[in-house]
């Protein structure tokens, strides 16, 4: 071979191979194919990973909710299971491969006053692709503050205080476990403080009667006041619950007192064909005293003394029974001309979360249902036409123009509301007995002086005539149409209507008076009610998202 050949012909291959860029690509690609890998692995981890914590944040601000409505629940246990229960409704037990996430006092924590709540979770997500680059899994997190923040709001709870409510109920009564709801529904609302800026609740007890109080004397006729407040001419007679008004109301310049009347008033109108026990008008010098004459056929309430039924005296011949004061009277003795007026009064609106709640303790259990009475007076005591009328109530956090409440419907950023609760049917009337059951819609005015001459029944208005011969099995069907009647007008007039049903009653009837099906309740056990009130608190607590 040629040496100079052979080294020539080697140049010139040597040449032509380092010309020749055939394959060069295929080159790059494999060098490069690895960080090209991570790179599209990482973009679809990360994508993965937004999705992830998308699904975290929605899921926390959920349970956030959660607590802040529930932030008060008597143990925090109670508080971390209700965030679960909210968080693993939007996120799935090992959503995308991440392990449990549980909701405890290192996830879930807030300040001193329970007015803003934190929540802070991680989960770690396993990498598909970017394990190629070394990076197994990857951290994501989120992070939600809620701050507690209510709507203003004028709050009337209209709460059976019947016989029947003193019911046992689990290992209470009916009306324990009512008061322990409402009172969990109130620390819900305020919290740790005492007022809040444009909250006020009001409770009205109701039997077949309403406590509106003594100290709303002015409501009363003239002739009515100008009695009940002279100790020796009182249809009551004197007794030892008289009531210091610190206020001259019969306009002689002197403070009066009042005698013997424990502050319930009968009905305006009419329970047959009236309107005016269905309306919120105002008092106009037209109300009556709840006034229970002895001398009608009901010897358990002859307080003159022999027990008979048969007294000959007047029934406004009281003085000389004197030595029954103290007790003839009173509501938890059952006798006397104020039997079955509810020992709790109206609490007009009021701003102090403890008093509020202390009068929720006062209540006691007795008479017949009349849910009507409830109803009405629950709408004066929110009414605006009601405004300055009621004693005592709150001036706390007024409004700018407002000296008195309630305040106008419509006030922005405001809302009315009213919770009625009963146990049971209208029962109003519905046997014959209803002859020797006074109520608050019969007519102390309409009754004969002379017990031995054609004396009324209790029913007033009522007869059995005005029926065509229905009967008595027609009084509940009555009521009821009065009940629907308030709170179709207090619907009307823009107040959400809340019902909460214990036990028995008138399911269609609550329903049908409650805002919408939504917002009313039924419980037929004491963790039931609880739990009824506790959504209700929850929904009338607006919270806002922080972050």
């Amino acid at each position: 071979m040629n040496k100079k050949f052979t080294f020539g012909s080697l140049r010139r291959i040597i040449t032509r191979f380092n010309r020749d860029n055939r394959g060069v690509s295929a080159v790059i690609i494999a060098f490069l194919a690895i960080p090209i890998f991570g790179a599209i692995g990482l973009s679809i981890d990360l994508g993965r990973a937004y999705v992830l914590k998308s699904k975290l944040s929605t899921a926390l601000d959920a349970a956030g909710l959660a607590v802040g409505r529930n932030i008060f629940a008597p143990t925090d246990a109670e508080i971390y299971a209700d965030a679960q229960k909210y968080f693993d409704a939007n996120f799935p037990s090992g959503f995308m491969g991440t392990d449990p996430i549980t909701m405890n006092s290192e996830t879930v924590t807030w300040d001193s006053t329970r007015e803003n709540i934190s929540l802070n979770i991680r989960a770690d997500m396993g990498t598909t692709f970017m394990n190629v680059l070394g990076q197994p899994s990857l951290a994501v997190g989120a992070v939600t503050e809620i701050k507690r923040d209510n709507r203003g709001m004028e709050l009337v709870l209209v709460l059976d205080n019947t016989g029947s409510m003193g019911s046992s109920l689990g290992s209470s009564t009916r009306l324990d476990e009512l008061k322990s709801a409402s009172k969990n529904l109130v620390d819900i609302l305020y919290g740790n403080d005492q007022t809040k800026d444009k909250l006020w609740v009001g409770i009205v007890p109701y039997t077949m009667a309403v406590n509106v109080g003594p100290q709303n004397i002015d409501w009363l006729k003239n002739t009515y006041k100008t009695n009940l407040t002279n100790n020796s001419t009182s249809i009551f007679t004197a007794d030892s619950s008289n009531t210091s008004l610190g206020r001259d109301v019969t306009g002689d310049g002197v403070n009066d007192t009042v005698y013997g009347w424990e502050g319930c008033v009968e009905m305006r109108d009419h329970l047959l064909g009236g309107t005016e026990d269905i309306s919120d008008n105002p008092p106009n010098n037209d109300f009556v005293p709840y006034f229970w004459n002895d001398y009608f056929r009901d010897s358990d309430n002859d307080f003159h003394g022999d027990n008979s039924g048969g007294d000959t005296e007047t029934n406004n011949d009281w003085k000389k029974y004197q030595s029954k004061k103290g007790n003839y009277y009173s509501v938890t003795s059952s006798t006397g001309p104020n039997r079955y007026c509810p020992e709790s009064m109206v609490l007009p609106l009021t701003a102090e979360k403890d008093t509020i709640k202390s009068h929720i303790d006062s209540m006691d259990a007795d008479g017949g249902t009349a849910i009507n009475l409830g109803m009405v007076w629950g709408w004066r005591v929110i009414s605006p036409r009601w405004r300055g009328e009621w004693q005592g109530s709150s001036t706390l956090n007024l409004p700018t123009g407002y000296s008195a409440l309630p305040l106008d419907y419509g006030e922005e950023f405001m809302d009315k509301v009213v919770v009625l609760m009963t146990d049971g049917l209208n029962t109003l009337g519905t046997n014959s007995s209803a002859y020797d059951i006074y109520h608050a819609y019969a007519r102390s005015e309409l009754f004969d002086t002379n017990p031995t001459t054609n004396k009324y029944d209790y029913r007033g208005f009522l007869r059995q005539a005005a029926l065509s011969g229905s009967g008595y099995s027609n009084y509940p069907d009555i009521v009821d149409d009065k009940v629907l009647a308030n709170c179709t007008a207090m619907k009307n007039a823009g107040i959400i209507v809340y019902t909460v049903l214990l036990v028995d009653g008138n399911s269609s009837m609550m329903r049908d008076c409650a805002t919408s099906p939504k917002h009313a309740f039924v419980a037929t056990s004491a963790e039931e009610l609880a739990d009824n009130f506790n959504t209700i608190g929850e929904e009338l607590s607006n919270l806002r998202i922080s972050k």
